[in-house]
Order: structure tokens, then C-alpha cells, then sequence
């Protein structure tokens, strides 16, 4: 499913996706376009986000947590105890680290990987994922600034163009 449509400025005929294009962000265009014209083809991708603030959606877990999730709380900032109803808890969490990822149509067996970032088979699917943390720490205490994190994801970025570039067609 889509998160964006697209309506004809014309005929207001609404798509919910255009046949011919891969969808992807901005940041990483050229990457997936270098990769998609070697023969790897790209499913889904995401070049990674500073969000600050925003928080996961309302979590319900088993009371029988609670007390863990409660003492882990009490040493990371971004964790929030909502409420306890019945048998389950609530809780709403600060996301803590961003991903940056590609997920391909098929396992393409990679040899090589760009710098930091792990390989997994995904449903006999190639994807590739390096998480950048939004903290300098486990516990969540300090934020890294925001140069810092959009160095990061520059970085990563320049590290996914090089590994593109250096691939073989297929």
C-alpha cells in the first residue's frame, strides 16, 4: 500500500502507483537508480530520517512485563508508561535510531557490502540495513546533534553510491 496517491491534474483520475516508477526517497535516487540500470532491482528503500520527537504508535504488552519495562524506564528517557488496564500495559516509545535500507526483488548474494551495514535474506530476498542511532548511548541520555546524524546518513549514503558504483551488471 502506497502512503501517497497520485490524482491526474486533469481527469482527477486517482493512482495509488505509477507502473513504470520505483518509488523512492530523494536522498538515495541516484542509488537506486544506478542499482535498478546494473540488474539489481530494488523492491523498497529508505534513506534513513532524523525524527526527532516522534514517537513509535501505542504499544499493549502483558502485565507480566510491566515491572521490566517500568525499571528499564526509569533509565531511558524516551521509554513512556501510559497506563495499565486489565491484564496488559501501554506504552508509547521515542524512536531512538533511524535505518537506512534497500530491500531488493531477489537474492542477489552480495560479496561485498558498503561500510556498516549488515546483509540479510529476507523472504529469499537480498536486504541490505545500517542503523544510525540518535544517541550516543544505550540508555538514551544524550542526543547526538543534528549535524551529526545528517553526517551520519550523508555518510551512508556516499557509502551505498560508492558500493552501487562498484558492482557489476548482472
Amino acid at each position: 500500500m502506497s502512503l501517497i496517491a497520485f490524482i491526474n491534474k486533469n481527469t482527477f483520475e486517482i493512482k495509488d502507483e505509477l507502473d513504470e516508477y520505483i518509488y523512492c526517497d530523494y536522498e538515495i535516487r541516484n542509488i537506486i537508480a544506478v542499482l535498478n540500470k546494473k540488474g539489481y532491482k530494488t523492491k523498497f528503500s529508505c534513506a534513513g530520517h532524523n525524527e526527532v520527537g516522534l514517537m513509535w504508535p501505542l504499544h499493549r504488552e502483558n502485565i507480566d512485563k510491566l515491572e521490566e519495562y517500568l525499571k528499564d524506564a526509569e533509565n531511558d528517557e524516551t521509554l513512556h508508561f501510559i497506563k495499565k488496564e486489565g491484564d496488559y500495559f501501554y506504552h508509547k516509545d521515542e524512536k531512538t535510531a533511524t535505518y537506512v535500507y534497500i530491500y531488493f526483488e531477489d537474492d542477489y548474494k552480495f560479496e561485498v557490502l558498503p561500510s556498516e551495514f549488515t546483509y540479510e535474506i529476507v523472504d529469499n530476498k537480498s536486504y541490505l540495513i545500517k542503523k544510525i542511532n540518535y544517541y550516543l548511548e544505550d540508555n538514551h541520555k544524550t542526543r547526538k546533534t543534528d549535524e551529526k546524524i545528517y553526517s551520519e546518513l550523508e555518510q551512508s549514503h556516499q557509502d551505498l553510491l560508492n558500493w552501487s558504483n562498484d558492482l557489476p551488471i548482472i
